[in-house]
């Protein structure tokens, strides 16, 4: 199973129900979609069986009549694996995707409307469809108002969002530098976002002070953990072990552990530390301590518990086998097989645990 541990959409790492979905997906390749030339919007979502928010993506927001609906009367749409196939893999490049769920609106003509990068929600994804449909707030409609001249804040806020998500560097820099540039104009999140921006920018130069001075700076930033996370990746493929666990435990102290801070979010950074805790082979009690946690709290919420337990479980799992409690992993590895028992990964962890404990 591929746990992404630095992804800055850490919220969507649950795995889904086992419910069934009745989405109409259009047995059409891209290319024959393409040529069909119609007034039909064509809906590309890259996904992986692998990665929970696909998959809760498609049993709860796609199954939702109303999308449904809207999709048989306005969309062609196709299911591309981004993973582990070669032609989604080669459009997922293609489209210069970096994040599953990855969602692209095109036209008849192939040009694209709008993108969505993440899960959303039912009500959510219908105002995105209402949009694309009717070419408003898109990223065709802003880019072609900015094309035009058009400077308007509002404006420049939602295509610096659109633009990021496209991971257009050249034209992010240019709108978020008329944000520092006309600093007074805009609202602080968004002058937030910019320093926010050319911070992880930095990084890619191996600077990284920006992202630094924003950690200080702007502790209540809503991008706060993100920046963290920029410095955990950094540090990680510096093969810096010590300063990515330093940096991951401040994160967990200063914010994620406490009370204020987000339940829902808590679950998912605790079970996130605790699983690369479980990669390096490092401070496996406190990984075990934040895996329990993290199950307590999807225990304790009004929530479809199976929707998101079962990866806890594995996290845990795999804690106690490098603990070399094997007997305890298994019966927990059990826990999650209950729970999803049509996931081949689970079962095969379990197998890697009992070949371990015959010596295997």
């Amino acid at each position: 199973m591929r746990k992404i541990f630095f992804t800055s959409l850490i919220i969507i790492l649950f795995s889904c129900s086992d419910k069934k979905s009745n989405y109409p997906w259009s047995n059409l390749t891209f290319n024959e979609a393409l040529d069909l030339k119609t007034d039909k919007i064509l809906f590309l979502d890259f996904y992986s069986d692998n990665w929970g928010a696909c998959k809760r993506l498609e049993v709860e927001t796609l199954n939702d009549i109303r999308v449904i609906d809207f999709t048989n009367q306005y969309l062609i749409p196709l299911k591309l694996d981004a993973w582990y196939d070669s032609t989604g893999q080669e459009l997922f490049s293609q489209f210069n995707g970096y994040a599953i769920p990855l969602l692209v609106f095109l036209n008849g003509k192939g040009e694209e409307l709008d993108r969505v990068v993440g899960y959303r929600n039912t009500d959510d994804f219908l105002l995105i469809l209402n949009n694309v449909l009717n070419n408003q707030d898109t990223f065709m409609s802003l880019s072609k108002q900015y094309n035009e001249g058009n400077r308007n804040i509002d404006l420049i806020d939602k295509l610096s969002l659109k633009s990021e998500e496209r991971q257009d560097n050249e034209l992010s820099s240019e709108l978020y530098s008329i944000v520092l540039d006309r600093v007074s104009e805009f609202d602080v999140k968004i002058y937030e976002r910019a320093q926010y921006y050319f911070a992880k920018s930095a990084i890619k130069n191996d600077d990284i002070s920006k992202i630094l001075l924003f950690i200080k700076e702007y502790k209540n930033s809503e991008n706060i953990t993100g920046a963290y996370f920029e410095l955990i990746r950094f540090y990680a493929s510096k093969n810096d072990t010590t300063l990515e666990i330093e940096t991951y435990k401040n994160m967990l102290k200063n914010y994620v552990m406490l009370d204020s801070y987000d339940i829902n979010r808590k679950s998912s950074l605790l079970n996130s530390y605790a699983w690369r805790m479980s990669e390096l082979e490092s401070n496996l009690e406190d990984a075990l301590s934040k895996s329990i946690y993290s199950i307590k709290i999807v225990d304790s919420l009004a929530i479809d518990v199976i929707s998101r337990k079962p990866m806890l479980l594995d996290t845990k799992a795999e804690i106690l086998w490098k603990m070399d409690r094997i007997d305890e992993a298994i019966n927990v590895i059990k826990q999650a097989i209950e729970m999803d028992p049509d996931y081949q990964y689970y079962q095969d962890q379990k197998i890697k645990f009992e070949n371990s404990r015959k010596g295997n």
